[in-house]
């Protein structure tokens, strides 16, 4: 991996023990259709995990399905909705924690920029994110895309943006430590 010295990552402090001792926080790291919300599954409400997920929060604060977010930020309300959109899950992100739940984030997490106060929330708190990235080809990606549900399908210039910004040289993710950063490839449609 080429890591990025210009890139700050929140992390916890040496030293700083987590409050509740094994308490884990899962992230994945990966373009919409790579297989997020498959291998989210794997991490059990029962066993003590909560699923924190900027999709599922879309979908209840503006229902009935999840493009009524984007219509919302196409007027005025961009930022007002993006706003009151990360502010949930930060909150959510910390009450979650301190009620000692673990925690798992699938969301794309593509740009440092659109969840640092959440990494910093979790460095409060001790943790160390384990991340899991997800590679997946651009031909199995597509394709994948168009077997999803109509309201989850990804114009193809949205899917390769996205494909992009994931790829590009200067990712955030790079910058990342390798015990910290485990890679699942897809190689098939699933």
């Amino acid at each position: 991996m080429i890591a990025n010295e210009n890139i700050h990552i929140p992390s916890a402090a040496p030293g700083i023990p987590p409050l509740f001792p094994g308490q884990r926080v899962v992230a994945f790291i990966g373009v919409p259709g790579s297989g997020k919300s498959t291998e989210a599954r794997r991490f059990r409400p029962q066993d003590g995990w909560v699923h924190l997920t900027l999709d599922d929060f879309r979908q209840a604060i503006w229902p009935p399905h999840r493009r009524v977010y984007w219509e919302v930020r196409e007027g005025h309300l961009d930022k007002p909705a993006q706003s009151l959109l990360h502010a949930v899950q930060q909150e959510a992100l910390r009450t979650a924690l301190v009620e000692g739940f673990n925690v798992v984030l699938p969301d794309t997490h593509l740009r440092l920029s659109a969840f640092e106060k959440e990494l910093q929330i979790i460095a409060d708190f001790g943790i160390e994110i384990e991340w899991k990235l997800f590679d997946i080809p651009w031909a199995v990606l597509f394709d994948r895309n168009k077997t999803r549900p109509e309201h989850h399908r990804l114009p193809a210039t949205v899917l390769l943006d996205s494909f992009e910004a994931m790829w590009a040289p200067d990712a955030w993710w790079r910058a990342l430590p390798s015990h910290q950063i485990q890679i699942i490839k897809q190689e098939r449609a699933a």
